[in-house]
């Protein structure tokens, strides 16, 4: 089973998308890019969600995070949010960020995503500003 980490401050956003994920994926769930750095240390998931607006600019210090490390790098990030920019979208994607999810979360939506993120990352296949 793949690892996705979720990573988002609000509550029902967890509770919400842990409903729609936890039967298909290995779910982890943090409100912050400090709890999210350790988690991607410890348990290496498959795929991150990141909430474009967490605090202090935690979605794109995780992003750098990945990025900065030869053994994390391979792991596709995509940016989640309710409603986005274009300038916004095109930064998250000039930095690196895999793809966008809209929220609230819809099961076929969230998964078509996730699942073509991984079928890239298998192939070696991966964003970078």
């Amino acid at each position: 089973m793949k690892r996705v980490l979720l990573i988002d401050d609000m509550t029902t956003v967890l509770e919400q998308a842990s409903l729609i994920l936890k039967d298909r994926y290995e779910l982890s769930v943090c409100s912050g890019a400090d709890e999210a750095a350790q988690i991607v240390e410890k348990e290496r998931p498959d795929i991150i969600l990141a909430d474009m607006y967490l605090e202090g600019d935690g979605a794109y210090r995780i992003l750098k995070m990945i990025q900065g490390d030869e053994k994390l790098k391979d792991i596709p990030v995509l940016f989640t949010g309710c409603d986005v920019s274009v300038m916004a979208l095109s930064k998250a994607f000039s930095l690196g960020a895999a793809d966008f999810v809209k929220k609230p979360f819809t099961g076929n939506i969230v998964f078509k995503k996730i699942e073509e993120q991984l079928r890239l990352a298998e192939t070696g296949f991966r964003y970078g500003p």
